[in-house]
């Protein structure tokens, strides 16, 4: 397509269809509110600072009670590849995890030797630190809201991706095509409007009702090993 042609018809496309955020197939949004305003905003940012040309999020990092069973759900369960471990002493370990070519499974296996090598060129990576005789148990933002919110997956089929997880024993906290009615628990938690977020009942009220505009009842929700919301979403086709 044409650049002169190709911002329109992005735009097109999200006046259509609000629900980008959503899975592209077996949708269950039935929200049909025409008079709600559309949430989404599309950015006006200008050009980022020529200082920064190159800048690139490589990774986010995890604080853990138990680097085995982390490491066995996002490598033996979610697929996942350990980069290397780090033990600079014996009671501290970092590690780095991630997908093949930095992106999506199945685009060409890697060692992680061609992993390691390429890390400060890869996207999306995961790093993992546990201090193994901390006194301070960590509390996850499913816990207690707090600056983290959640682990953020694309998968080609969201459906099938909970049938897996199930049939792995992994606790769902939210199927896909159920929205979210609870103010209080888990996933409210690490949203930022659970219990801790005070009695703001309307304006909770307000953002249940609203969850349909971005697709929220078509994500997939669970928790990792300590306690992390992991949130998976269709990939777009």
């Amino acid at each position: 397509m044409h650049p002169q042609t190709l911002l329109p018809f992005l735009l097109s496309l999200l006046a259509i269809h609000t629900t980008a955020c959503n899975p592209t197939r077996r949708s269950t949004n039935t929200n049909t509110n025409t008079t709600t305003p559309n949430p989404f905003k599309i950015g006006t940012d200008g050009p980022a600072p020529p200082k920064t040309l190159g800048y690139a999020l490589n990774h986010m990092g995890l604080i853990t009670n138990n680097l085995t069973a982390m490491k066995t759900f996002y490598g033996s369960i979610l697929g996942m590849r350990t980069l290397f471990d780090v033990t600079l002493t014996p009671e501290y370990t970092v590690t780095y995890m991630g997908y093949a070519q930095g992106g999506r499974n199945g685009t060409g296996f890697q060692t992680g030797t061609e992993m390691t090598t390429s890390k400060n060129n890869m996207y999306g990576l995961l790093e993992i630190v546990e201090f193994s005789v901390s006194d301070d148990r960590v509390v996850a933002s499913t816990q207690r809201t707090n600056t983290f919110s959640h682990v953020g997956l694309v998968v080609p089929d969201v459906v099938e991706a909970q049938a897996y997880l199930e049939g792995a024993g992994v606790e769902i906290l939210k199927g896909v095509g159920v929205p979210i009615t609870e103010f209080e628990g888990a996933v409210p938690n690490a949203l930022g409007v659970g219990g801790f977020a005070g009695a703001h009942l309307e304006a909770k009220r307000r953002l249940v009702e609203a969850q349909g505009l971005i697709g929220w009842e078509n994500f997939l929700l669970l928790r990792d090993p300590d306690g992390n919301l992991v949130e998976i979403q269709q990939q777009d086709i």
